[in-house]
């Protein structure tokens, strides 16, 4: 199990090249990759895209690159170019009646006299730069998913014990609960014997108590739980995505805590099922987290 939250960075200086690269990870439905790079480096956005969701399977990933080149530059003049921009300024002088001044260092300045015959995606030095801190930062950011993730088991493991110990509190109160309901049917029978003639009686007391025992028995509710409980734990143990799954558990935990809550309201079992949903929707939203 991993948290889609993390991060991790690598710096490298070497062969005369500075690169910091960072890698940042939230939480997100899908898999949400966005690049930050040099547009010198832009070549090298399909090795990260090919590359992070083999260890990231969801999340909103930001990867920002940084570097500078110290390198000798390669660098080719353009003979062509520049006596073209020398003629055109020399057209210009005598079109206005001028001396021609222009130097070299505003011709070398023009556009495309001086180009880079460097071809940085053939670069062998900056290519094992560039994936030796890919790799570095996707270790460090997978490393920390974790053990965030460490942190969100043992939160899962405390909730899921305090809702246990609260459905055993509220199966105690079981019992009671039955014997106040019997009451209250002996007390709705002898109501209805006063109100309902002879011939009726029978059918009428046969769908109250039916109805008395369809709305408030939670036996289901409880069973259920307590299965959600162990479904929960078991998937925990399972490698790889497990959020989706863990997040479907939870939203039969928080349906069925709904109808316990429904069902049985007493003073002595509010506080119980209050703790319940609390507990379910503390995890719930941590497993908006998990990958």
């Amino acid at each position: 199990m991993k948290s889609m939250t993390g991060f991790g960075s690598a710096s490298i200086s070497r062969y005369q090249i500075d690169l910091d690269l960072e890698i940042k990870s939230v939480n997100a439905r899908y898999l949400d990759l966005r690049l930050y790079l040099p547009r010198e480096l832009m070549f090298f956005e399909s090795s990260i895209r090919s590359l992070l969701p083999k260890t990231l399977s969801r999340g909103t990933v930001e990867v920002r690159i940084s570097y500078s080149d110290h390198r000798e530059p390669k660098l080719i003049l353009d003979v062509n170019k520049l006596i073209k921009y020398k003629e055109l300024a020399s057209s210009a002088a005598k079109l206005l009646q001028q001396e021609d001044q222009v130097s070299i260092e505003f011709l070398l300045q023009e556009p495309g006299v001086i180009e880079s015959s460097n071809n940085l995606s053939e670069d062998n030095q900056l290519a094992e730069i560039l994936e030796e801190a890919l790799q570095q930062a996707i270790s460090k950011a997978s490393a920390s998913m974790v053990k965030e993730a460490e942190v969100m088991i043992d939160v899962f493991e405390l909730s899921m014990n305090t809702v246990e110990a609260a459905l055993a509190g509220v199966q105690e109160q079981c019992k009671p609960y039955k014997q106040e309901l019997y009451a209250r049917m002996l007390k709705r029978i002898e109501e209805l014997i006063g109100t309902y003639k002879l011939e009726n009686l029978e059918q009428r007391l046969i769908q109250e108590l039916a109805i008395y025992v369809d709305k408030y028995d939670i036996g289901e509710e409880l069973s259920r739980l307590s299965t959600h409980i162990a479904t929960f734990r078991e998937t925990l143990k399972v490698k790889g995505d497990i959020g989706k799954t863990l997040n479907f558990i939870i939203q039969e935990m928080q349906r069925e805590a709904n109808t316990l809550g429904s069902k049985f309201s007493t003073s002595n079992s509010f506080k119980l099922i209050l703790t319940i949903k609390e507990e379910i929707e503390k995890c719930r939203e941590i497993v908006q987290n998990v990958a």
